[in-house]
């Protein structure tokens, strides 16, 4: 694996767009404006993510954060001829895989949405999750 803290943090849009996907601006956001229109409307200068972060736990910003993670690798990975398929055969971390695919949705456009759309199409085409539970992490050394 590679050190993740070196990668550049990820955009104040995607961040909304995540956690508008999981409900945050109805549920934990403290900004009537959010609550009302049902989306982010406010990014905080100094951290540049949405106010309702603020709000969650460190078990809920643990859950955030690991959607985000999925999200960004889907939107850098997701390509047509792409080795990486995002279509686990354990069903939390195809869950998980499955959220990540309906935001990263979110922020394509034109060209890109087509190429997307493709990968998506080459994704649904693989088996259902078979297995329960997450993933078993990768032995040391790989």
């Amino acid at each position: 694996m590679f050190d993740r803290s070196k990668l550049p943090p990820l955009s104040p849009f995607l961040l909304a767009r995540i956690a508008e996907m999981l409900a945050l601006p109805w549920r934990a956001c403290r900004l009537r404006s959010c609550r009302r229109r049902g989306r982010c409307c406010r990014v905080s200068r100094n951290t540049q993510q949405p106010f309702c972060l603020r709000n969650l736990d460190a078990g809920q910003r643990a859950q955030f954060d690991a959607v985000a993670e999925e999200v960004r690798d889907i939107v850098d990975y997701s390509w047509f001829f792409s080795r990486l398929t995002f279509a686990s055969p354990y069903r939390d971390t195809r869950a998980l895989q499955d959220a990540g695919m309906a935001v990263a949705r979110t922020v394509r456009s034109g060209a890109s949405l087509r190429e997307f759309r493709a990968f998506a199409a080459m994704r649904a085409a693989r088996p259902p999750a078979e297995y329960d539970g997450e993933e078993p992490p990768l032995p040391k050394g790989w």
